[in-house]
């Protein structure tokens, strides 16, 4: 019986002993969670917001440390769904989360990363990239320098800032004959003199199996561009595609921005870039123009809905 009690008793000693180990495991656990959050805890809704007929606001609400909106914007491989905080006066960027994304791996997709998000934190919204005109400082569209401007004869080329992920480096060379484009050439090209259209045209580039390869497109766009002599020509969507030149479906938007300086440098004109009169500038994903444009436009559509309701 004696020892019967003695067991009992030990059970009952490592019963107590692992309960108290879970809980401060349990403990700890929670302090390492914390520790990876940056050791602030979530800020407490107080009140939620009415989003019905806002445009791209999925829902939002004020915290007690200012506010918190659910946006939806279009990217290039389909909706971004973003969390962004402000401060109590809805001006200042606390906090900016991306909860769903489907960009192009390591390319598009690196604005999730937090190189890309932290330089939100702290700035006062709007936010804009280089080059960027905001929407209350575009009302007014101004005419294009270019339009009737002399083109001086002669060859120039135009490069992107740096290589793709692929390692490879966009360039558009263009002629002027007698004041006209006679002659427009876009191509990638990578260190090692791999040109992009020779991968296209001999199959080791392949977008899709119907319709024109990477190369054909690109001819199309520069034929139009001869024939129209004018740029004004390539409207784009949000995605940086066209419609109005048949069988393209890539991105023209580094193609139009390339050929654009080659003719400003023909017109010996430099382009004015407007800085808006509000707002904070950040800096774009390298080479995730459509990526990067949707994050800060979701940010400030964020924004400018709390104008509204705060």
């Amino acid at each position: 019986m004696k020892n019967k009690n003695v067991r009992g008793i030990l059970a009952l000693a490592v019963v107590t002993a692992l309960s108290f180990g879970v809980i401060i495991g349990s403990k700890a656990l929670a302090t390492d969670m914390e520790g990876e959050n940056g050791g602030a805890a979530q800020a407490k809704v107080t009140e939620e917001l009415d989003v019905s007929g806002a445009e791209n606001i999925e829902k939002a609400a004020k915290t007690d440390s200012g506010y918190v909106v659910t946006v939806k914007e279009k990217g290039y491989g389909g909706d971004i769904l973003m969390d962004v905080s402000f401060d109590a006066d809805a001006k200042k960027i606390t906090k900016v989360e991306v909860t769903e994304q489907s960009e192009t791996e390591n390319l598009g997709a690196r604005i999730a990363e937090a190189e890309f998000l932290s330089q939100f934190e702290g700035v006062e919204a709007p936010v804009y990239l280089p080059g960027m005109s905001l929407e209350e400082d575009s009302d007014k569209e101004a005419a294009d320098p270019l339009e009737g401007a002399v083109l001086k004869d002669g060859t120039y080329e135009a490069k992107a800032d740096g290589p793709d992920d692929n390692g490879m480096t966009e360039q558009v060379t263009m002629t002027i004959k007698d004041g006209k484009i006679t002659e427009v050439n876009w191509d990638s090209i990578g260190e090692d003199g791999t040109k992009k259209s020779v991968l296209a045209e001999t199959g080791e580039y392949v977008m899709t199996e119907d319709g024109l390869n990477w190369k054909e497109q690109a001819e199309a766009l520069a034929n139009t561009l001869i024939e129209n002599q004018s740029l004004s020509f390539f409207t784009m969507d949000e995605q940086g595609k066209t419609d109005v030149v048949s069988g393209v479906s890539i991105s023209i938007e580094s193609f139009v921005s390339l050929a654009e300086k080659c003719m400003y440098e023909a017109a010996g004109m430099e382009k004015e870039v407007s800085v808006p009169s509000n707002g904070t500038q950040v800096d774009a994903v390298s080479g995730a123009t459509i990526s990067s444009t949707a994050a800060v436009n979701g940010i400030n559509a964020a924004y400018e809905y709390l104008q509204t309701v705060k």
